[in-house]
């Protein structure tokens, strides 16, 4: 059995694509059972970027928030049904609201319940780096984003946090969710 884990997306388009990718690629290739939740903004996005039809057949198990608390998955990731939880791409508005301990979104409240029980959460943020950021228009056209000084002040309290481990890039990412499927096996 590989790694079963919760995979949260949040309400921006970066990595967007190259997380659904990844996804295919840990299942097919390590036998990962990965749960996708999606904040409500978090489905708005995907659905705008046209990658809904997409996510849905990579993943069979895509769930959605209705609140903060449903589909109820807080619960058990606070008692280690799942490996982890992981959140990619976290939006700048979830980093803040992670930070100052708001805890009223299905990702946010996913967060908090989940570092409760000792279980791991890793994240990474969109707005996390001072240089501005290359992603995608909906359309595939570049878009570059400036960063504010608030949104980089949230990450660095973000990384102060007890049980949240902050993961600087995708590359990152893929090597610690590949090592731990390695392990896993």
């Amino acid at each position: 059995m590989g790694l079963k884990f919760v995979w949260g997306m949040t309400g921006t388009g970066y990595l967007i694509k190259e997380s659904i990718d990844f996804m295919k690629t840990l299942q097919e290739d390590y036998n990962a059972d990965i749960t996708v939740t999606l904040s409500k903004e978090g489905e708005v996005v995907v659905k705008w970027y046209k990658y809904w039809d997409y996510l849905n057949e990579v993943i069979k198990s895509v769930r959605v928030e209705k609140s903060a608390n449903n589909p109820f998955l807080a619960g058990p990731l606070q008692i280690g049904k799942y490996d982890f939880l992981l959140v990619c791409p976290v939006s700048a508005n979830s980093v803040a609201k992670i930070v100052y301990g708001i805890a009223d979104t299905l990702i946010t409240n996913c967060v908090a319940q989940t570092i409760k029980g000792s279980v791991p959460v890793y994240l990474l943020p969109s707005d996390q780096h001072k240089e501005p950021i290359m992603t995608t228009k909906p359309d595939g056209s570049p878009l570059i984003l400036k960063i504010r000084d608030v949104e980089i002040n949230n990450v660095e309290k973000l990384k102060k946090m007890e049980g949240i481990t902050v993961l600087r890039d995708f590359k990152e990412l893929k090597t610690l969710l590949i090592e731990k499927s390695q392990y896993k096996q």
